[in-house]
């Protein structure tokens, strides 16, 4: 895949972008819902096949091993693919698969379609004890300062409000149950901005003062450690604790979790909150999500975007997404949380539910997006439109059992 860099005046950043260029590149700044093919409406984007697009972009330009195999090849000892449905889903069985939530949009969907389930139970649990609230904190950041150091430092000042005296007294106070911690980045003018989102679950009903007191509390435990770490304190006003309750949790969690999603769900927050491709831009203009940065990759060829995107993979790779404080999903009648590399091994239905096998997978290698569409065309219509497609697309197939 051919990559390069776009023209820009001398004196202009790799993240700056003039009022022209911005206006070329508006597709990055709507949803995935709007990114469709040139002559292909929205309402009609196939956001599976889009998912292995990208996917299949990463193999070539990829830093990490992993994520250049997934998908990429059959781990069976003939090389061959099952494709299974089970009624509820399609999919692949003896594909390699990278587990990245991160770096993979085909695994990043298939762990975030369960974590969007463990989120909406956890959440319905604790809104049912008693109160909850949402909120957003972060370091201040600049251009140049690189991304796992800010990382670790969003995790230490973290670390360090859980071990504040002050907020385990407010916290205790408010019958706080367990909290639910998602991580987000993005970047801009000012660098890499990771961010934390906490959802406070409380065992009584809690109101605005008490929230405003718990906050009170965690800012400044959360700013002491910015600075004891060598960091700007953060201004007050980009940290935020703020009550919210039944609908208004939904709604209130989907302001911030909502993403341009190559198939984005805005029926529950416990979907918003997980859907990590489903933002596509920050309330910043200038902000662009790690799955922005793929998309201009993968669609315009931006060298300065998979510049962005390896500093991404490297920075990100054995962090986690999404964290619950001890015992909150036993509490919430959960079972022990998988691994995301578990979830994205994980295969459709079992071999009997197989409806036939690809015997050379080098055309879906050679043209990703056949991966997706063909799922898509079972799922649509059947068997018989699946191997239709094989047929018109030159993938051999041979039948189970055969």
């Amino acid at each position: 895949m051919e990559v390069r860099r776009p023209a820009r005046h001398p004196s202009c950043s790799s993240l700056s972008v003039t009022p022209e260029a911005r206006a070329a590149q508006r597709p990055l700044e709507n949803t995935a819902n709007n990114l469709a093919p040139a002559g292909q409406s929205p309402a009609r984007l196939d956001y599976r096949a889009e998912r292995w697009a990208a996917r299949g972009a990463l193999w070539h330009l990829s830093s990490l091993d992993r994520v250049r195999s997934c998908g990429h090849h059959s781990v069976l000892p003939d090389g061959s693919v099952q494709v299974r449905s089970n009624g509820a889903a399609v999919g692949y069985a003896g594909l390699a698969s990278c587990g990245s939530v991160w770096a993979c949009p085909v695994c990043n969907a298939k762990v975030q379609a369960v974590r969007r389930l463990e989120v909406g139970t956890v959440l319905a649990w604790g809104l049912s004890q008693g109160g909850a609230a949402f909120g957003a904190y972060t370091v201040r950041h600049h251009r140049g300062q690189d991304l796992d150091t800010l990382w670790r430092a969003l995790s230490a000042c973290w670390e360090a409000v859980a071990r504040d005296k002050s907020v385990r007294t407010a916290r205790a106070n408010l019958g706080l149950v367990g909290t639910i911690r998602a991580a987000e980045v993005t970047v801009g003018g000012n660098g890499w901005h990771p961010h934390l989102h906490p959802v406070h679950l409380f065992g009584q009903r809690v109101s605005d003062g008490d929230v405003a007191v718990l906050h009170r509390a965690q800012y400044r435990a959360w700013s002491a450690a910015a600075q004891r770490l060598g960091l700007t304190a953060p201004r007050w006003e980009a940290q935020d604790l703020h009550r919210v309750t039944g609908q208004r949790a939904h709604d209130a969690l989907g302001e911030y979790f909502t993403k341009a999603s190559y198939e984005p769900d805005d029926h529950a927050v416990s979907w918003e909150m997980t859907s990590t491709q489903t933002k596509s831009r920050t309330r910043a203009p200038e902000g662009r999500t790690p799955w922005d940065l793929l998309h201009a990759v993968h669609r315009e060829g931006d060298a300065d975007a998979l510049d962005l995107w390896r500093e991404w993979e490297r920075g990100s790779k054995g962090k986690r997404a999404l964290t619950w404080s001890r015992g909150l999903r036993k509490l919430a009648g959960l079972d022990r949380e998988a691994a995301d590399e578990e979830i994205a091994e994980a295969e459709v239905g079992t071999a009997a539910d197989a409806g036939f096998v690809i015997t050379d997978w080098s055309p879906v290698r050679e043209s990703p997006r056949l991966g997706g569409e063909l799922l898509s065309a079972i799922k649509r219509a059947g068997w018989l439109e699946g191997r239709r497609f094989c047929a018109d697309h030159g993938i051999n197939i041979r039948e189970v059992g055969a």
